[in-house]
């Protein structure tokens, strides 16, 4: 046993241990001292338990021996307070052969490693206090291995932090809304990871995607930065589709941030597949990126983003779950809306302030919808996120089918027909009650944009290529 406590490029030398002895007895020490000194032990000597208290407060020793009956304080006591105090010192006990019972309660109560019985064995005793103090030596090494581990990961904790307080300032410096858009992201987020009782790692991962989910953005010229995504020219809007994976591209690399790398590079990802950078589908889009991508929408339908209008918080939840199923996962949509709920006011209150107008509040009655008219125009048709109409035409873009479908939801009766992908396939809008002014806001908006009015099928046709 001896051997195995050893380590092969270390031999054994006793002169590199020291030992306290303890015992009222002052020839039981004696004879200790002197057994143990030939050896080559460093051996101090105590017959007090009070004493030998004292000196473990001021020296280090691999190992205590100590008799079992003393007087003022007996050995149990003495060895149980030793292991609170010092745990990581090895403790032998003497004992006579009428107190193994009490032998036995001091092996419980202060984790004895082994007893000697008075009188010992020389041979048996060297054995019993070599290995005590090799175990002594390792268990030393263990604690001060793990406070080096410890120490190196409250370091990497610390630089980790500091990471991402840098890249929160860059954001800051170089767009400040969008910092502030960012923070609201992340703590709505973390809001729904705890409703879906996720770890709190994971919330915490979530948290930080959130806060960094646009640091792809930090390069983008400052005409491009103040201009609404809604509003985007063709050329630039596919800069800004790859956002995201300029976030992941800065992140990735990086310790502790593969999976916030992850969630930010698939934030614009949609279950469908209709999303971006990549069109992935289901559960290839990380659990924290279809968070965040629900969230995300949510303040950026608010702030006019996609719209090119600010909407009020419910008109933002209604556009979301109009988009169904397809797009985002209702279980964490459901949450999302109670996290959203609570703080619904805040935020209207702050996108108002910033955007240095209140937020509009939807008062128009339900309608009946229209049927569809016939075709406008003819040929194929491919349906598409990004392209409303047909054809290549970067001139063509104005907006994109996902800002549409979620602009005309937030109107009472207004809808789509969208038959893009038939054969004579069109696209067009009925946008409800005219005597509704918020309908005619919508009525604006497609006029803006392009669409046309047909009088006489009291809807908006989209003039195809």
């Amino acid at each position: 046993m001896t051997d195995e406590l050893q380590t092969d490029a270390s031999p054994f030398s006793a002169s590199e241990h020291t030992i306290l002895c303890v015992d009222d007895d002052a020839n039981i020490l004696s004879a200790l001292k002197r057994m143990l000194s030939l050896e080559g032990y460093s051996v101090t000597t105590t017959e007090s338990a009070r004493e030998a208290i004292e000196l473990l407060m001021a020296h280090t020793y691999d190992l205590i021996i100590t008799d079992l009956r003393m007087p003022e304080m007996d050995g149990i006591v003495l060895l149980k307070e030793i292991k609170d105090l010092y745990p990581s010192m090895t403790r032998v006990m003497l004992t006579g052969n009428a107190d193994l019972e009490s032998a036995k309660q001091a092996i419980n109560e202060g984790q004895v490693y082994k007893y000697l019985s008075k009188p010992w064995d020389e041979s048996e005793t060297f054995a019993v206090i070599q290995e005590a103090v090799v175990m002594a030596q390792k268990k030393r090494a263990q604690d001060l291995l793990s406070e080096t581990v410890a120490t190196l990961e409250s370091r990497i904790h610390d630089y980790f932090i500091t990471t991402i307080k840098i890249f929160s300032n860059l954001m800051e410096l170089r767009a400040p809304k969008l910092l502030i858009h960012s923070k609201n992201v992340a703590y709505l987020s973390s809001q729904v990871a705890k409703l879906m009782e996720l770890s709190e790692g994971q919330v915490q991962e979530i948290y930080i995607s959130g806060l960094l989910h646009d640091i792809g953005k930090i390069g983008f010229s400052d005409r491009l930065l103040r201009t609404l995504s809604h509003d985007l020219p063709h050329s630039d809007f596919d800069l800004y589709r790859k956002h995201a994976m300029f976030g992941f591209s800065c992140l990735r690399n990086l310790d502790r941030m593969q999976s916030i790398a992850a969630n930010i590079k698939a934030h614009h990802e949609q279950l469908d597949g209709e999303g971006f950078p990549e069109g992935l589908k289901g559960d290839q889009i990380p659990l924290g990126a279809q968070i965040l991508g629900i969230v995300e929408t949510y303040f950026e339908l608010m702030e006019g983003e996609l719209t090119g209008s600010a909407m009020t918080s419910m008109q933002a939840i209604k556009a979301l779950y109009a988009q169904g199923d397809g797009a985002y996962d209702r279980k964490i949509l459901d949450k999302f809306l109670i996290a959203a709920k609570k703080m619904a006011v805040n935020v209207e209150q702050q996108i108002a302030v910033q955007a240095n107008s209140p937020a509009k509040t939807p008062s128009s009655p339900a309608v009946k919808a229209l049927n569809a008219p016939a075709p406008a125009d003819e040929g194929q048709a491919k349906k598409s996120n990004y392209r409303p109409g047909r054809g290549e035409d970067p001139l063509q873009k104005t907006f994109t089918f996902k800002i549409l479908t979620a602009l005309v939801n937030t109107y009472a009766g207004a809808k789509i027909d969208d038959r893009r992908d038939e054969k004579n396939g069109f696209l067009w809008v009925y946008s409800g009650s005219k005597r509704s002014e918020d309908n005619q806001k919508l009525d604006d908006w497609l006029t803006k944009n392009g669409f046309i009015y047909d009088a006489k099928l009291s809807g908006w046709y989209y003039p195809f290529d």
